[in-house]
């Protein structure tokens, strides 16, 4: 039985015990040295700085992979949502665009593994760290950076999946049954992820050396702004205005004009973004791109083109209409290099979690004024005036058509949709499908893994 196991881990098809690709640890520095650092094995053992530096570059490389934050993890819900459409030819993108997705979807099988490889990674520099000879101040960095990383995906992970094993120790092998555990309810997924970035806002420092570092690898902004999202997606409006407070204040984050914010990379309204080089390129653009080599897997709806007034900034900077009905990906726009960086969280996101956090609790003109930001910059418009209906509904409505248009394929509208419990409705789909089922072939290996209802 072990021997099997072993086989289906070495064809990838899952790792850990919960979908993670798993690779024999190594104790030995010329090991590490044989892997490049953003493909680090995700249960490397490290025994100095350079070797805890490479883990976590690694980890962040892993992070911007494929098949996580890179690409998958944020399309498969852009997908699902109207707001991407299917104009290529793989069936497992076609079956999430029909609404008509299941257990052996391998786009959702591969975001579940990539999340779970991801928070190995993290939790091997977690555990490894204290015990290597250097600063106590790298040391903190490094936990700290490794505990957002771990809770991002866990976040990621609750917000597909509804319950999720929590994954706090390192998976290595030998495998054995205590590695076999259940899921988790998603609330104390939500905990989890809680105490993470309280301990990793304790640990990170409020920038590096270089701006690229600051915008590119967590900083104590990065947490307080995914807490800030946390605190909104769990309903806890005061502490998630608070949050995002936090960061509105912190002069190291300023909006700038939105075309600046799309086409430049590490812009200062940067609070996290993904990097890419030459050498580790960008793959959204490959799959959005229409031009210079791209696949156009996807385009956008004509839905989301049509819901951007007149005058909106925005739509030029995020969508074109390359021929009458052809609506493409203008976002993610690099397809020669691939250097785009990929937004994950951004100054403009704290103003409108601000913004939906004071409608909650009543404050509409405190709301009003958030939105007012977002949209002076949209329509370059310094004077203008917004109000918002000063009912609760029908402000969250304004509220989330307004994240539709500033996050375009940025991965929020699934979510959005789903935690305001506006998805069936939205996209016309069965309750049971707010949640994506668990992937067969993480329980193939785990059965103690249930499957989420009617799947």
């Amino acid at each position: 039985k072990l021997r099997k196991m072993k086989n289906i881990f070495n064809k990838r098809l899952l790792g850990s015990l919960i979908g993670v690709a798993m690779i024999a640890s190594s104790c030995s520095d010329d090991l590490l040295n044989l892997e490049p650092v953003d493909s680090l094995s995700s249960n490397a053992v490290f025994v100095n700085q350079q070797g805890a530096n490479a883990a976590v570059l690694g980890m962040y490389g892993g992070l911007a992979g494929g098949n996580n934050l890179g690409f998958r993890m944020n399309v498969v819900g852009d997908i699902a949502s109207n707001d991407v459409s299917h104009t290529g030819s793989f069936n497992t993108w076609r079956d999430l665009d029909l609404k008509n997705w299941d257990a052996v979807n391998g786009e959702i099988g591969a975001i579940w593994a990539s999340a779970y490889n991801s928070i190995n990674r993290a939790n091997n520099i977690i555990a490894q760290v204290d015990g290597i000879d250097m600063a106590q101040a790298l040391k903190d960095q490094y936990k700290g950076e490794a505990l957002f990383v771990r809770a991002l995906n866990h976040f990621n992970l609750a917000n597909y999946f509804g319950d999720v094993p929590i994954i706090t120790t390192p998976t290595a092998a030998p495998i054995d049954d205590s590695y076999f555990v259940s899921r988790d309810p998603r609330a104390s997924v939500y905990q989890r992820v809680l105490q993470s970035l309280t301990e990793a806002i304790g640990l990170l420092p409020l920038s590096y050396n270089t701006n690229n570092n600051t915008r590119h690898r967590a900083t104590r902004g990065a947490a307080q702004a995914l807490l800030a999202r946390l605190y909104l997606y769990t309903g806890d409006y005061a502490n998630a205005e608070t949050a995002a407070t936090a960061v509105i204040s912190n002069n190291t984050y300023a909006l700038v004009p939105f075309e600046n914010q799309v086409a430049s990379k590490g812009t200062t309204e940067a609070i996290f973004e993904l990097f890419f080089d030459a050498n580790n390129q960008n793959p959204v653009t490959f799959w959005y791109g229409r031009n210079n080599g791209g696949r156009f897997e996807f385009g956008a709806t004509e839905s989301l083109w049509n819901s951007y007034q007149a005058g909106d900034l925005r739509r030029a900077s995020s969508i074109r209409e390359e021929a009458p009905g052809v609506f493409v990906n203008w976002k993610y726009r690099d397809n020669t290099t691939g250097t785009d960086g990929v937004h994950i969280l951004r100054l403009a996101e704290m103003y409108l979690i601000r913004a939906e956090a004071r409608v909650r609790t009543s404050n509409f003109v405190g709301a009003a004024a958030d939105l007012q930001v977002i949209r002076r910059r949209a329509f370059g418009d310094q004077s203008l005036v917004v109000t918002i209906p000063t009912s609760i509904e029908a402000a969250i409505d304004v509220i989330l058509e307004e994240r539709r248009r500033e996050f375009a394929f940025e991965g929020h509208r699934w979510h959005d949709m789903v935690r305001t419990g506006r998805a069936v409705d939205e996209f016309g789909i069965p309750a049971f499908r707010t949640l994506m089922p668990i992937p067969l072939n993480a329980r193939d290996v785990n059965p103690n893994l249930t499957q989420n209802p009617n799947y």
